[in-house]
This record gives C-alpha cells, structure tokens and sequence, in this order.
C-alpha cells in the first residue's frame, strides 16, 4: 500500500509531466488538479487504502472529474470543460473549490476509487505509434499484424482509421473522423507515418472497456485529462470504436500473450504494440514477456515497440522498460522535468535482438522529439 507522500509526489510528478513551464494554457488546469490533489491531505489519508498498482493519484483525478460531471457541484463545474466545448477560463478560485468540493465528499471520492479502476486512454499517442511502426516495420506495403497490449477501449487497434499531422507531414485516410495532430521537436526529422497494412489485429486488456456502453464511456472521459482537445479527440475516437468494433482478448497482458501470438496467421510481420503499459509491470514480469516475444521471433519477425515512462514509475525512474541503453542526457531531463515517455523498438528475430530507442514523447501525444535517424 502507497504512503500518502508516495501518492502526493506521483501527483506533483503528473502535474509537471502534463503542464510544464510553456505548456497551452489549457493544460493548466489538469497541472492545477494533480496541484490540489496532492495539497489535500485528508483526500491523500483516503487514498492511502488504495494499492499502489491502481494508481491513486491519477484514479483520484478520475473520480473528483466524475463526480464533477455527474452533479455539477456550483463552484467547480464550470472549470471543467465538455468534449466538443472550448477550454473554460482559469483562475485561482479554482483551489478553494476543489478544497471546497473534496472535504464535503471525500466518501464519495472514496467510493468511486474503490469500485473504479484508472482507465486512461489516450488516443492522440497514436501519432507517436505511428511513427514508431512507420520506422520498423519492415519492406514498404508488406502487411502486419497488430496486437495491442493493455488496449483498454481499443482506440490503439484504430491506428489506420485515424489521420496524421505530424511535424508538416500529413498521413492517413483523408475522410477519418478524427485527425491528430503532433509537434515534432529537436533537430532530427522522424520518418514519414506511412503505416503498412494492418492484415490483423487484436487487444489485450485486464479489463476491457465496451464503448457502446454510456456508463464506460462516462468514465473514459473522467479518465481523460480535462483538457478540450483531449476529451473531444477522445469522443471521436470512442465513436469510431463503435462502428469499427476490434477483437479483444480479456486478461493479464504476459499470462495470454502466448497464446494470442500463436493465433496470428502465417506470413505477417507481427507488431506488439504497448503505449503506458509495461510502465506498470513488475520487472521479472517485463522480462517474460520480451522472452515470449523472443520466442515467437525465431519463426518470424516480432517488434515490441513500447512507448512507456522510465522505470522505476516515479521521479527516479533511470531506465527502459525494455532493457534499452537510455542516454544520462535524458535521464536527467526526466528526472528534473517531469515525466514523459521514451518509444522504443526491440525486434527479435531468429536469433537477433535488435533495439534502440526512436523518440521521446509527451503523455497526452502533443508532441515528439526524435533521438537518430
């Protein structure tokens, strides 16, 4: 179980990750959440009785969103924006407001961390994805298969559904519902996100969300930052979900993936694809899971390509979910800055191991920084 000062620097660590110094303006309030979560000491007590693996900070934020959305509470509603609205004004009476809020239902808060689990699922880092399989994926037009660890609603299986701005490039179906935009910084320029042909694809979740479901779909959108562009790109992708329905396996990500990899018709390249999921496996779990990756690769080609903060989760994480030489360089600035994910490509095939890391990236997909040709 978390200490309470455990959960208030995951919270201060989110805050900085999401809203650092230059960040839009309308990310400020969900730095001014995760700000207030973790001045509230009766609210971390309470969140104190979650385990660590639930992620209390963030499951907190989801819940105080819930609960402002579900009953509109005067002082505080009107900071939270609705998909498809423009950002609210900010200003500092939101804190007293959340104080407000928080000390008067802190049962209820309770409650829904109780019975709820974190579900983020952020559909904009499918332009950071995509860059990642566009630099791996092997000969041009040859077609994959896709599987999609920790996929939640399974917005990362839509990947070809969706289109790209990236940098000054633009990728993807011209008539999809969503586009997605992201900045490219530092002085590399990524390859072009030209996805091959997804032939196949499938999800695995703990616990996978039905997004035909109203209630699901209520809580996505809690889980989601409270940012307009966030939770609109959210709806839309929710949206194409439901017409696009994609297999989902239900269990834990290492225990079925064997199975799942077993199940891929012959002659595809097979992409395992995980955004903000091996992040939170305990280490021997993530060493066994690039051992049945490693296996399946002596008879056909397997990228793992893994888009994660550093490990150990928190402000001292220093290294690579996948084993890979992380840069002193970064891990400073990851240390200092706040978190961020590294997207790396470890490929096994035969008897290689190949791997490197492509890009560092924002949480929310706003932006990536390539790290070499």
């Amino acid at each position: 179980m978390p200490r309470a000062d455990d959960i208030r620097g995951q919270a201060l660590e989110v805050a900085r990750g999401w809203s650092p110094p230059g960040a839009p303006r309308s990310w400020r309030l969900t730095a001014a959440l995760f700000d207030a979560i973790a001045a509230h000491d009766e609210l971390l007590q309470r969140l104190a009785a979650v385990p660590a693996d639930r992620l209390p900070a963030l499951l907190a934020s989801a819940a105080v969103a819930f609960l402002v959305r579900r009953d509109r509470p005067v002082l505080l509603a009107g900071y939270f924006p609705e998909p498809g609205a423009d950002q609210p004004p900010f200003d500092d009476g939101f804190f007293p407001a959340f104080r407000a809020f928080c000390s008067a239902r802190l049962d209820d808060i309770a409650d829904v961390c109780r019975t709820q689990r974190y579900q983020m699922n952020e559909v904009a880092r499918s332009s950071q994805i995509a860059l990642g399989i566009a630099a791996t994926a092997g000969a041009p037009g040859d077609p994959v298969a896709l599987i999609d660890l920790g996929t939640g609603a399974g917005l990362g299986l839509q990947l070809d559904r969706y289109r790209y701005r990236i940098g000054t490039g633009t990728y993807g179906p011209a008539a999809a519902g969503l586009t997605l935009a992201c900045e490219v910084r530092g002085p590399v320029v990524p390859p072009p996100a030209q996805l091959p042909p997804i032939a196949w694809r499938t999800g695995v979740d703990v616990h996978p969300v039905d997004v035909a479901d109203p209630a699901a779909r209520a809580w996505l959108l809690a889980c989601a930052p409270p940012e307009a562009s966030a939770l609109s790109r959210l709806a839309a992708a929710m949206e194409i979900g439901r017409r696009h329905p994609e297999t989902i396996i239900s269990g834990d990500v290492v225990d079925v993936l064997h199975p799942v990899l077993g199940g891929v018709p012959p002659g595809l390249r097979i992409v395992v694809v995980d955004a903000y999921t091996a992040v939170f496996l305990a280490q021997q779990r993530r060493v066994r899971l690039a051992g049945i990756l490693a296996e399946a690769g002596r008879t056909r080609p397997v990228t793992w390509l893994s888009l994660d903060p550093l490990v150990p989760l928190g402000p001292s994480g220093r290294d690579s979910v996948q084993g890979l030489p992380v840069p002193p360089a970064l891990v400073r600035d990851y240390q200092d800055g706040g978190v961020f994910a590294v997207l790396g490509a470890r490929t096994f095939a035969g008897a290689d191991d190949r791997g490197r890391l492509l890009a560092r990236a924002h949480p929310s997909g706003g932006w990536v920084e390539w790290l070499g040709p």
